[in-house]
């Protein structure tokens, strides 16, 4: 159910996908983000891939990648990197989905525990 929910913004998750794939593959932009992190004084936050097996790996990702929202942009300037910008209008639908999704999570995770009966 909530795959199908989130195919309504497949083309932002598209791009959001885009740039942490980026950063997984290139260690000059990873480097440079975790440097990003530091001068901001975040905590040195590695981006989450997302499974497509596991919808909850979804909303990892588009938290982790939130959380890191300016170090992110600031390094995909520095570096000229040649990939999809989200706007300012996807970042705030990122936020609201988000929380949309935070009570399936929270249900997925109790649903899934070993205490559920």
């Amino acid at each position: 159910m909530v795959r199908d929910a989130l195919k309504v913004m497949k083309t932002t998750l598209d791009k959001v996908k885009g740039m942490v794939e980026f950063f997984h593959k290139s260690t000059r932009a990873t480097e440079k983000l975790k440097s990003t992190q530091c001068q901001t004084d975040m905590p040195e936050l590695r981006l989450k891939q997302d499974c497509v097996t596991r919808w909850n790996s979804t909303l990892y990702m588009l938290k982790r990648v939130l959380e890191s929202k300016d170090p992110i942009i600031s390094t995909l300037a520095l570096i000229n990197a040649h990939i999809d910008a989200l706007d300012q209008e996807e970042w705030e639908a990122l936020q609201e989905t988000c929380t949309v999704l935070e009570p399936f999570e929270q249900v997925t995770v109790e649903i899934s525990s070993e205490r559920y009966i």
